[in-house]
């Protein structure tokens, strides 16, 4: 028995060894990058062939190359450069993040030499440099990065990912598919494992591409890292940002970013680390449109085709391999389960009211303007149903969600409300001009075309067929039942959104009715809704598709008609290089993971919004300041992630140190005794410690203490998404689920009309 249940795995089990075999032979962890000469920034010198020197005929001195930055783990390196020179006034000189790190002269009677350096802690923006010191010649060849380990552990997180699904599998494997359910359920599943994998082709390849605000959102993830490694839980401040002055974190949802941090924590590349959030959406909004769909709808042909054109949608490759909106794409995720969740709680099996809670959470979780969008939804949707929600008892239901959906985000409602109203944040800077300067024209929304542009503001053509299916059925087949009547009010509204991103929505008149001109300006772009959009008509087009007497016999060509279009655009969308990942073929292909974060006059690195008011760039300082160096003896200073330790003795009172660490709420000073130490605003919103003038040494510890009211809703948001999962999965383990059976005993002919309206819209979907 034993061994026929082992023959059952042994093709799984050496496609895994197969996988794991070529990853190991492909690992270029431990590998040198070579830089030539000729790649790096030339700044002054001649060519010669493969090098770049400089002779004192040039009239020249100081830096002569530099070369691109680079993201390197903590750890021990080595630099080794190749060059010809005559004189020893030539410099390699290393900076860490803009800092220098080390200098070392290059040595006239050596032509290649190599040096030790050490990063203490994660490098964003590593770089080397030459300069020359004007009274020798020199001929630079090459410089080559040497990890004393490893410079990231990408291999072993890809041999841990393929060892999960193949344990997986296998156990599967071993279990008897039995009824012939199963077995199309492994179908369905292995299906939407391939919309996800497909919908992640531009990033299955090494390194990362360039995207509009990519760079924020990384340093947003290495942020959470250094936040998680200074001992903040939740991550409030992140530590080493604007040059170690430190940059808000909790007023842009954060709670997915935990997962790539995680995987920088260990090691792992940003680059890989990114890619398997990504990867990982992609595969969660294959799952939940699908299941959503399928909750409203009650066909998997329609749910599957839903899955396949909301996943692949031009709007959320643009946002994802374009526009780098990694708030907005993960959002974008969520809004399934939302309609799903208005729907059972609104028409379809109240119980089921947990689909709005996980909506709602994602949302605020990942973005607040689209949790704008989706309480404009509920609102809607409230008001239609107002008479179910309140004469036939849904409004318990609706209550629970919106406990619930409370208590599971309050861990991030808190700290966010209290900066936002507390804080004196820069928000100024969050207004981008008017709803109306964003609308397009309607042949451009649709986007008429079968190839993917690199910056797709369109539904694209599968899209545009389901809206017209959608609209048709709406308008042509006036159907009974609460079921037919959701999907009208979905349509129309999927109607209503596409209305509003057109030139010809009247925005300037509406912007002039208060309530309209919050929301609108909240939106910021008209073409943001293009995303709800193409959700709402991806199911209802699908589900009419299979629904409609008209088109019944013909949605076996159409449902392939469409994917296939679907397909092919996804395919051939274009993935564009800029800044991030420029071509490097002076090297090995592992470089691509290590190519630092750009950091150009056009990149938006750390946005003014979450500063304190009027905290500018060109005021931003590095190191220390003292009121009156006469009055004040600094015996030492150290600064370790969020915590500032300063050892001084002054003369007088009112003097201060002024630390480059940015006045955020939440810093507090003690000194040796334990006794709060004045701190105070200084200059570009620093943080001033006051010093005791009684001539005596003492020590004052300056940290970052996350407000009790932070950690407790941390905690109660934690301790409910337990509950929630208990109540799920394992009620008979809470003593409180009786409460589950109140409408059995209070409500029996609405739950029997509930049940009969469920099992009405089970048809008959033959999947194979």
């Amino acid at each position: 028995m034993i061994m026929k249940q082992f023959k059952k795995i042994i093709p799984c089990l050496m496609l895994t060894l197969v996988v794991i075999f070529f990853l190991l032979m492909s690992d270029e962890s431990r590998t040198p990058i070579t830089i030539n000469a000729r790649d790096m920034n030339r700044l002054s010198g001649f060519e010669d062939d493969t090098s770049i020197g400089l002779t004192p005929d040039s009239q020249f001195s100081g830096t002569m190359l530099t070369s691109s930055n680079y993201l390197l783990n903590p750890g021990e390196y080595t630099i080794g450069i190749a060059y010809h020179t005559d004189g020893e006034d030539n410099e390699l000189v290393v900076y860490d993040n803009g800092a220098e790190l080390d200098t070392w002269t290059l040595e006239p009677d050596l032509t290649y030499k190599e040096y030790d350096f050490t990063l203490e802690r994660s490098s964003l923006d590593f770089q080397f440099a030459i300069n020359y010191g004007g009274t020798s010649y020199v001929l630079i060849q090459s410089v080559t990065l040497i990890p004393q380990g490893r410079f990231y552990t990408d291999t072993t997180f890809l041999i841990v990912l393929c060892l999960l699904p193949a344990v997986f599998f296998a156990v599967r494997r071993c279990v008897p598919a039995g009824q012939k359910q199963g077995l199309r359920d492994r179908y369905v599943a292995l299906t939407l494992l391939g919309i996800g994998l497909f919908a992640s082709l531009p990033y299955l390849n090494t390194g990362l591409s360039w995207a509009v605000d990519l760079c924020y959102h990384l340093i947003r993830i290495e942020g959470i890292k250094d936040g998680l490694l200074s001992g903040q839980f939740p991550v409030v401040i992140y530590p080493e940002a604007l040059h170690g002055n430190g940059y808000l974190n909790c007023m842009y949802p954060n709670l997915f970013l935990y997962i790539p941090a995680y995987l920088r924590m260990v090691g792992v590349s940003m680059a890989d680390s990114f890619k398997f959030l990504v990867i990982l959406c992609n595969l969660v909004t294959a799952a939940l449109t699908y299941h959503c769909t399928k909750e409203i709808g009650s066909s998997r042909k329609a749910a599957l085709l839903a899955a396949l054109l909301y996943t692949c949608c031009p709007y959320r490759f643009t946002n994802i391999y374009a526009r780098g909106a990694v708030g907005e794409f993960l959002a974008m995720t969520f809004f399934p389960p939302v309609f799903a969740g208005l729907y059972h709680i609104l028409a379809g099996n109240r119980k089921k009211w947990g689909y709005l809670v996980l909506g709602m959470t994602g949302l605020l979780q990942t973005h607040i303007l689209s949790v704008t969008l989706a309480g404009v939804f509920c609102a809607i949707m409230g008001i239609l149903y107002l008479k179910e929600i309140l004469f036939g008892r849904r409004w318990i239901e609706l209550c629970k969600a919106v406990s619930a959906s409370l208590l599971l985000n309050i861990g991030f409602l808190i700290p966010f409300l209290d900066f936002y109203k507390n804080g004196d944040l820069w928000m100024d800077a969050l207004d981008l001009g008017s709803f109306q300067e964003y609308t397009m024209n309607l042949s451009g929304l649709l986007g008429l075309q079968t190839s993917g542009d690199y910056y797709s503001l369109t539904f694209g053509v599968p899209l545009a067929v389901c809206a017209a299916v959608a609209l048709a059925g709406s308008m042509l087949e006036r159907r009974a039942g609460e079921k037919e009547a959701y999907l009208r009010y979905m349509t129309v509204m999927g109607a209503a959104l596409t209305f509003m991103m057109l030139s010809f929505f009247p925005g300037w008149k509406m912007m002039e009715i208060p309530l309209l001109d919050i929301l609108l300006r909240k939106i910021q772009f008209a073409w943001r809704l293009i995303g709800p959009a193409s959700l709402l008509f991806a199911v209802t087009g699908s589900i009419c598709l299979f629904r409609s007497a008209m088109l019944r016999k013909y949605s076996r060509i159409l449902f392939v008609a469409l994917a296939g279009i679907c397909m092919l655009s996804a395919a051939r969308f274009k993935s564009e290089d800029f800044a991030y990942s420029a071509d490097r073929d002076y090297t090995y292909g592992h470089v691509s993971k290590l190519v630092g974060i750009p950091k150009g006059a056009n990149t938006v690195v750390y946005p003014f919004e979450w500063r304190p008011r009027h905290t500018i760039d060109a005021d931003i300082v590095t190191e220390y300041e003292l009121s009156d160096s006469s009055q004040i003896s600094l015996k030492d200073y150290e600064r370790t992630g969020v915590t500032t330790t300063i050892q001084y003795a002054a003369l007088s009172d009112r003097q201060y140190i002024e630390v480059p660490v940015i006045y955020y709420k939440g810093y507090r000073a003690f000194d040796e005794n334990g006794k709060e130490v004045t701190l105070e605003e200084g200059h570009n919103n620093r943080i001033q410690v006051m010093l005791q003038g009684d001539g005596k040494v003492h020590t004052v510890t300056l940290d970052y203490h996350i407000p009790a009211g932070y950690t407790i809703s941390a905690w109660i948001s934690i301790l409910t998404a337990i509950l929630l999962l208990l109540y799920r999965f394992m009620p008979r383990l809470l003593p409180f689920t009786s409460i589950r059976k109140y409408t059995t005993l209070t409500n029996t002919k609405l739950i029997r009309k509930e049940t009969n309206d469920v099992r009405q819209n089970r048809g008959s979907d033959s999947l194979l």
